[in-house]
């Protein structure tokens, strides 16, 4: 996984790529290729994850969330 920050509220969350897919609406192999970043996330999916883990962090910005390492 190259989105350290992501890695990290999905560990707060409990969350597996399953749980991401369900909350960016793909399936669990698009989402682990977004993960990876041999794909690339769109823009409402983006969206879906910052509102996602928001009561974790309300702060979080898109720069901070999709930061690469």
């Amino acid at each position: 996984m190259i989105f350290p920050e992501i890695a990290k509220l999905m560990i707060c969350k409990r969350m597996q790529q399953q749980d991401v897919a369900k909350v960016i609406g793909v399936t669990q192999q698009a989402t682990s290729k977004k993960l990876k970043g041999t794909t690339e996330f769109k823009r409402r999916e983006m969206v879906a994850l910052k509102e996602h883990f928001r009561d974790i962090d309300p702060d979080i910005t898109m720069d901070k969330l999709f930061s690469i390492f």
